[in-house]
């Protein structure tokens, strides 16, 4: 950036110069001594927060009273409001050794709804002051509860007025918006602010976007029409989707220059505008909160105070302003090389100027990174972040890639994740990390991942095997105690190279080495793999990015097959097991026992088998007629979805409305799930059961609670895995095994699917010991649903 004069900013209305008065006013009173807490809406990382934190901590520094600050964010953006709302109480209500701050900023709708929901959570702070409200009704209940309220809406109108000068009157304009909550309320108020300037012309508005839709409407536009940036979501939630960062530069690459207000935009390419001056911003939420006159200050209080940022290519048309601050100057002067001697002066001067800003920039750049260090931890383990190591691999690459990495994962994790949610399971890893951090040795690191695993790094002048001291940190914590749940750890190995400096290589195969160990059923604690081929790619982290996108284009690449059930003696058909499959138009088929256990790292069990259970009982409605009495659809179902309430609802909904009869579905849960939470399984089963559902026991004999589980849990039925059928022909005593888990079941009155029967002698031996249900190769493969129905439906 290159600075051309100072920045403008400056109290819009005379409101706001009282204001100031009042608050120099008091200047020379002693500082109040009280620490300051501030309540952000959405999650650390997302731009507009991080920014305003920033400069709101800077702005406590400068005051030098030993004032302390700290943040909680809701995380409010990327879960539902009401689940961020529970889990901050929740921690807020655990949080019984410290006394609440007395001082309150809050920062964007989410957090203000918070205090007025629920003050007495927050200690009933005596002063509170609030910006980034986007929702006017939530002014009259924050005024009349004595909130102070920071407006910034007059920056918008005059980053109009500033285009309207630069490009002429009247300016078209196209605007790019959004449907979010937020996001609506932001490109309304923009739109009003457009409305109500007669220098503008609306020509329209995107309220969803691209790269793609915006060059279609740019080229169906008037001629002279800009396209401007309204704060929003699309671009707000940008680091959550890393490839909307390149939104802006792409547009601009088209010819497509897009304007905003925001400092952040700025940052992620746009050209430019009446940008807010967020330093000013800050400090006037930090003066308005700790000042000795805050009860006279007025309820709302609308700052203007803006800085003129525009790219460098229309230096020409702003010829005579000496309040912009310019952008891409190097760009420009690049662009200009072929210009006349006189012009070429002209860039010498600019090029001067651009170094006199590098060294202001410099400067900047390094407050920056003081703030940014503080992000490279991460705040509910105070562990360093992946973040941190890929700064030390940039910064130190011949200390990182000299010696070891490796990865630890619980599996068990990701189940409370998805049943309980993300503040049970980080409390859990906090537990766990307990445990894990006294007994690592001097020279290792670890590092802490958002999905619940952990990174490690070990110095090349550590002492002793570190796989042999790896394998002996993974046999000790499931025995250990200290008060905290014990979990199964597993891990991955890799021996940097020196002339492999690829973080990202080391840590695809250590996750691939993870999703390999999944696939094997965990059976393996440790693997040692190797650096990952580059030019081959993470075959995880394509499937991980081709299931994202499966699942939010809702695509049709997922497909069910069925495979048939049958009475052995007769091979009468009884019943049906839904299967899925995936076929990707670039990866192919990929199977169940790849793709499944992504599915559950990525958290997307709920979204299909909710697709599954829909997709299915839709097909069982439209063909039952067609289908024998008393045949059973049996579904697969996982733990974390069958313990939602809302899941038990709409199933009984689907039931109800289909008209369907209950007693003809069952839901199907493996045995290999983990089951430690047995009171919550066998409360959600029993609803189940007394909504008429049958409920079975998959893989059964193969997992370690099998007994335990058929005594509690309210099963109607168990399925044998195929794996004891294989083994009871090879050995005598599997063959005993299998009769025995037969004679069990049939005293507890359990019905019985042997699965996996391949041969006529095993279907033999099985009618033999009564065995009423049969599936397998042998009787028939899973097929697509019209052959099922030409097979063996009536009519």
């Amino acid at each position: 950036m290159h600075r051309q004069g100072m920045p403008r900013g400056a109290v819009g209305s005379r409101l706001a110069g009282s204001l100031l008065g009042l608050l120099f006013s008091a200047a020379w009173l002693p500082a109040l001594a009280q620490d300051v807490q501030v309540l952000a809406s959405y999650h650390q990382g997302n731009p507009w927060t991080d920014d305003l934190v920033a400069h709101i901590g800077a702005a406590v520094e400068r005051r030098d009273d030993g004032l302390a600050l700290s943040v909680d964010y809701l995380d409010a953006r990327r879960i539902d409001e009401s689940e961020a709302f529970a889990l901050h109480r929740s921690r807020l209500a655990g949080r019984l050794a410290s006394a609440p701050a007395e001082h309150l900023i809050l920062l964007d709708d989410a957090a203000l709804r918070f205090y007025l929901d629920f003050p007495d959570a927050l200690g009933n702070p005596r002063r509170v002051v609030a910006a980034g409200i986007n929702d006017p009704a939530l002014w009259g209940p924050a005024t009349y509860r004595g909130v102070r309220l920071v407006a910034t809406q007059p920056v918008e109108r005059r980053s109009l007025a500033f285009l309207a000068e630069l490009f002429g009157a009247p300016l078209p304009l196209l605007v790019l918006g959004d449907r979010t909550p937020v996001g609506h309320s932001l490109t309304r108020s923009m739109l009003e602010a457009i409305a109500a300037n007669d220098q503008v012309e609306l020509f329209d508005v995107l309220w969803e976007w691209n790269p793609e839709q915006v060059t279609e409407a740019y080229r169906a536009a008037p001629p002279g029409t800009q396209v401007y940036l309204v704060e929003g979501q699309t671009m707000g939630a940008s680091d959550i989707d890393v490839e909307r960062r390149a939104w802006l530069n792409q547009l601009e690459a088209r010819g497509i220059a897009v304007f905003c207000h925001l400092p952040y935009q700025i940052a992620l390419g746009c050209a430019g505008g009446a940008v807010l001056d967020i330093e000013r911003v800050a400090q006037l939420l930090v003066d308005s909160l700790l000042s000795h006159a805050h009860d006279q200050l007025p309820v709302i209080q609308e700052v203007s105070s803006y800085r003129y940022l525009l790219d460098a290519r229309w230096r020409q048309r702003a010829a005579g302003s000496d309040d912009i601050e310019w952008l891409n100057v190097e760009r420009y002067i690049s662009a200009r090389t072929g210009m006349s001697h006189q012009l070429q002066w002209l860039v010498a001067g600019l090029a001067t100027l651009l170094l006199a800003s590098l060294v202001v920039l410099g400067w900047l750049r390094w407050r920056m990174l003081r703030q940014r260090q503080r992000l490279l931890v991460d705040r509910r383990t105070g562990l360093h972040t992946r973040q941190a190591l890929e700064a030390a691999a940039l910064a130190k690459p011949e200390r990182v890639f000299s010696g070891w990495l490796f990865m630890l994962k619980a599996p068990q994790l990701d189940d409370f994740r998805q049943r309980l949610g993300h503040e049970a399971a980080w409390s859990l890893m906090r537990g766990q990390l307990a445990l894990i951090l006294p007994r690592l040795p001097e020279a290792w690191q670890l590092y802490v991942n958002p999905d619940l695993t952990l990174v490690g790094h070990i110095d090349s002048d550590a002492e002793g095997d570190p796989e042999v001291q790896l394998d002996r940190l993974l046999a000790a914590l499931p025995q250990l105690d200290g008060g905290h749940r014990r979990l199964e750890w597993y891990a991955c190995l890799v021996m940097c190279q020196p002339r492999m400096i690829n973080l990202p290589a080391y840590l695809a195969a250590l996750e691939d080495g993870l999703h390999q160990l999944g696939r094997e059923g965990w059976q393996r604690p440790l693997a040692r793999v190797a650096p990952y081929d580059e030019s081959q790619g993470s075959r995880y982290r394509k499937l991980s990015d081709a299931l994202r996108e499966a699942f939010e284009s809702h695509s049709e690449q997922f497909y069910l097959l069925i495979q048939p059930q049958l009475a052995p003696h007769d091979a009468r058909l009884v019943g049906g097991e839904l299967l899925i499959r995936w076929r990707h138009p670039q990866l192919g088929e990929v199977m169940p026992g790849e793709f499944l256990p992504i599915v559950d790292a990525l958290g997307l069990n709920e979204a299909l088998d909710r697709w599954v259970m829909e997709q299915g009982l839709a097909w069982f409605e439209a063909h039952r007629i067609r289908l024998p009495e008393g045949f059973v659809l049996a579904i697969n179902i996982t733990l974390s979805t069958l313990g939602r309430d809302d899941f038990l609802a709409q199933l009984g909904h689907i039931i109800e409305s289909r008209e369907l009869d209950p007693a003809r579905i069952e839901l199907e849960i493996t045995e290999h799930a983990n089951f430690h939470d047995l009171g919550d399984i066998e409360r959600a089963m029993t609803r189940l059961r007394r909504l008429g559902v049958r409920l079975a026991l998959d893989d059964f004999g193969t997992g370690h609670t099998a007994f335990q589980l058929l005594q509690r849990l309210p099963l109607n039925s168990v399925k044998l895995d195929r794996e004891l059928l294989q083994a009871a022909g090879q050995h005598g005593r599997a063959q005993d095994a299998y009769s025995a888990l037969v004679g069990f079941c049939q005293t507890l009155r359990l019905g019985i699917v042997a699965e996996g029967v391949e041969t006529e002698e095993e279907a033999q031996w099985l009618v033999s010991m009564g065995i009423e249900v049969v599936q397998g190769f042998y009787f028939a493969r899973p097929m697509p649903f019209d052959d099922f129905l030409e097979r063996y439906g009536k009519g």
